[in-house]
C-alpha cells in the first residue's frame, strides 16, 4: 500500500484503509493524533480504545505499577504491550489484526523539568516492537512546534505498524531527526498458533505487519516452490480485479501437519521483490473469506474441486451453508483449467451444487493453463519456467 499524498492527512485514510485496528495510549504530548485520527471517516474501524493517562498516578495504574521512569523507551514499550492486551480485549472478532501503540513524551513547559525535552513511542503487535525516540531540537523547541511534531511521529508509527508503507517514505525531511528501531520475538508466527493475530501481510520489500489492506484477490498456495504457473494466475488476477493482488499462504493444512515457523518464513521468502504474501492460519476457503471478505480466489481447478468437496466441510449440508455464505461474504473463485492425468480439466468438468451459483468463474484456456505443479517440481519432472 502506498502512503499517497495529503501529508497527515493521507496517512489517516491509509490507515483506515487497513483491516488493522488499535488501541493507543498517549502519556505527556501527542494527544492531538486522536481527533486526527477520529475525525476523518473510518476512525471507528481502526480505533478501538484510547488512553490519556496524564498524571504519574494514571500512569502507573493503567500498568498496574509505577514505571521506573516516566518518559523512556522502556514505559513507551510497556504502554504499547499493555494497550495491545487491550486491543485484543475490545475487538470482538478475532479476524481483525491489532496492534498496540504507546507514547510518553516530556515536552516543552513553564517549569523547571530535570532532561531533555523528547518523545519515545513504540507500536506492539504480539511480536514485533517498533520503536521510535526523538530528541527534540530546534525549530522544534517550543511547545506548538514539538506537540506538532509529536502528532505526526504518532500517526507515522502507526501508519508503520500496520504496513501503510517503510518508515523511510513515512518520515520523510519532517521526520528525519526521529531514531527507529525494530526487535522481533524468537518465534514470530507464534501468533498465529494461539489467535492473537489471524492474518499477517508480508510485503515484497520484507516488511511482515499484523493484517493490512484487504487484496482485492488472493491466490492461494503452498509454494514449495512458487512457479511460473503461480505467476500466470497472479497476473491473470490482477488484469481482472486491479492492485493489490497477493498471494496467500496458510500455515495450518487440512490434509498436512502446520507449517513450521522457520519452513513458512522461507517459503515467504521467495517473494521478496516479486509481490505481497498474506499468511494466515485459514486451512479453508470459508475461514479465509472471514478474514478477508470481499476478495476474489484466482485458483485451478483441482482446487476448485475441493471447494465443493463435502469432505472438506463435514458433510453435504455444512458444504451448502458454507457456500451461501461464501457469497454472503462477496466472495468469488476464479478457475484456471488444469492438467491432471494427461487431461486438461476445466470449471465446466466440475458438478457444481446449486448453492455455488454465480461464485465461481472461469479463466479461458486461450488466455491461461496451468500446466505446472509444485509436486512435479519438487520430483524434477518438470523445470520451473
Amino acid at each position: 500500500m502506498s502512503a499517497g499524498g495529503g501529508g497527515v492527512t493521507g496517512l489517516v485514510h491509509c490507515i483506515h484503509a487497513s483491516r488493522t485496528a488499535a488501541a493507543l495510549v498517549l502519556a505527556g504530548g501527542g494527544t492531538g493524533a486522536i481527533p486526527l485520527l477520529l475525525r476523518r471517516p473510518g476512525g471507528s474501524r481502526t480505533v478501538l480504545d484510547v488512553a490519556v493517562p496524564y498524571g504519574p498516578a494514571a500512569v502507573a495504574d493503567y500498568l498496574g505499577e509505577a514505571p521506573a521512569q516516566a518518559c523512556s523507551a522502556e514505559t513507551a514499550e510497556s504502554l504499547a504491550r499493555r494497550a495491545f492486551q487491550r486491543a485484543c480485549q475490545f475487538r470482538g472478532d478475532g479476524s481483525v489484526p491489532v496492534v498496540g501503540l504507546g507514547a510518553t513524551a516530556a515536552l516543552a513547559t513553564d517549569r523547571v523539568r530535570r532532561g531533555e525535552d523528547r518523545l519515545h513511542a513504540a507500536a506492539f503487535d504480539g511480536s514485533r516492537t517498533i520503536a521510535v525516540e526523538w530528541w527534540f531540537q530546534p525549530p522544534h523547541s517550543n511547545r506548538q512546534a514539538q506537540e506538532a511534531a509529536t502528532e505526526r511521529a504518532i500517526v507515522a508509527l502507526l501508519a508503520d505498524a500496520v504496513g501503510v508503507a517503510p518508515w523511510r517514505e513515512l518520515a520523510g525531511s519532517r521526520l528525519a531527526d526521529a531514531g527507529r528501531r525494530v526487535e522481533v520475538e524468537d518465534d514470530e508466527l507464534a501468533v498465529f498458533q494461539d489467535g492473537t493475530q489471524s492474518w499477517v501481510t508480508a510485503y515484497p520489500d520484507g516488511r511482515r505487519r499484523p493484517g493490512g489492506q484487504i487484496p482485492t484477490a488472493l491466490v492461494p498456495g503452498s509454494f514449495n516452490p512458487w512457479h511460473a504457473a503461480h505467476q500466470a494466475l497472479w497476473e491473470a488476477a490482477r488484469r481482472r480485479f486491479g492492485d493489490p493482488v497477493a498471494y496467500e499462504l496458510s500455515i495450518t493444512n487440512v490434509d498436512k501437519p502446520p507449517l513450521p515457523t522457520g519452513e513458512a518464513l522461507r517459503r515467504a521468502a521467495q517473494f521478496r521483490g516479486r509481490a505481497g504474501l498474506v499468511l494466515t492460519a485459514a486451512p479453508t476457503f470459508i475461514e479465509k473469506a472471514r478474514l478477508m471478505p470481499g476478495a476474489a480466489f484466482v485458483i485451478g481447478a483441482d482446487t476448485a474441486r475441493r471447494v465443493v468437496a463435502p469432505v472438506y466441510y463435514g458433510g453435504v449440508e455444512a458444504m451448502h451453508r458454507a457456500l451461501r455464505e461464501l457469497r454472503c461474504l462477496g466472495s468469488k473463485f476464479v478457475v484456471a483449467g488444469r492438467l491432471e492425468d494427461g487431461r486438461f480439466l476445466q470449471l465446466r468438468d466440475l458438478p457444481l451444487p446449486p448453492e455455488a451459483a454465480g461464485l465461481f468463474e472461469a479463466i479461458p484456456a486461450a488466455e491461461l493453463r496451468v500446466d505446472v505443479s509444485s509436486t512435479e517440481l519438487r520430483r524434477g519432472r518438470t523445470a520451473p519456467g
